[in-house]
């Protein structure tokens, strides 16, 4: 017994001595779906697009191997960085053949995010505020390679929609100096360098499925899933989400 109550105390005592000294772990794990995904139905391109070609992908429920799922972003809540990116790395919102690549952005470090037109036909894009879908801002793009730096006002989820092309939208997470990622194709991700601590796990996913409406992608409402999450210095915590 006294034996248990000594690793107990030692126990403490490194996870507090790590906190002491910033020593920092690793959070990874998988986003997956349960069952079968439902079908996603391609949206049949107008004759009037027909530069975009026949018919577009939504990308609204991507599933990889083992039923990974893709596109999901993951961060800790109100958990942010001691010392920020002095140059954040270039993050950009590609418009290729009338669709957006990739299909979910993450800016870890700082607020801004590259617009790129890779296409020879006009884009428009219209960002919104997530949160109350305010828009906030609103960028013309009508020549191909025509690039812009677009700046955000404040930390959260933006919606991307192109005004031209009723199939297009992305979205960007603006974790202002945060943890955050965004699952790969088979549903993995990782967070590293989180100092230790006990945190709030945040997994985002713009929702399983999707219509066309009127003309226009009408998508479900975006679902958002947490667990409480202890990290210990150089000791990898695994968590897990599911989708159904």
């Amino acid at each position: 017994m006294k034996f248990v109550a000594l690793s107990s105390s030692v126990a403490s005592l490194l996870f507090f001595s790590a906190i002491a000294f910033g020593q920092n772990g690793t959070v990874a794990g998988t986003v997956k779906f349960a069952g079968a995904p439902p079908t996603q139905k391609p949206f049949a391109v107008p004759a009037s697009f027909a530069v975009c070609g026949k018919e577009k992908t939504l990308d609204r429920l991507v599933v990889g191997k083992d039923g990974g799922v893709a596109n999901a972003v993951i961060y800790i809540e109100g958990l942010k960085k001691k010392s920020p990116a002095a140059a954040p790395p270039t993050i950009v919102a590609n418009q290729k053949d009338c669709h957006y690549e990739p299909h979910v952005l993450v800016v870890a470090d700082g607020d801004a995010f590259t617009v790129l037109n890779s296409d020879a036909t006009f884009h428009n894009v219209h960002g919104y505020f997530d949160a109350d879908h305010s828009t906030a801002f609103n960028l013309a793009q009508p020549n191909k390679g025509l690039k812009t730096v677009q700046h955000v006002k404040k930390p959260g989820m933006y919606l991307l929609r192109c005004d031209i092309h009723p199939w297009m939208n992305a979205y960007v997470f603006v974790a202002g100096d945060g943890y955050a990622t965004v699952s790969d194709a088979d549903g993995k991700f990782t967070l590293s360098n989180v100092p230790a601590g006990t945190y709030k796990l945040v997994m985002w996913h713009e929702g399983a499925t999707s219509k066309v409406a009127e003309g226009r992608a009408v998508f479900a409402d975006a679902t958002q899933q947490t667990q409480q999450i202890t990290v210990a210095a150089d000791k990898p915590v695994t968590a897990d989400f599911t989708l159904k």
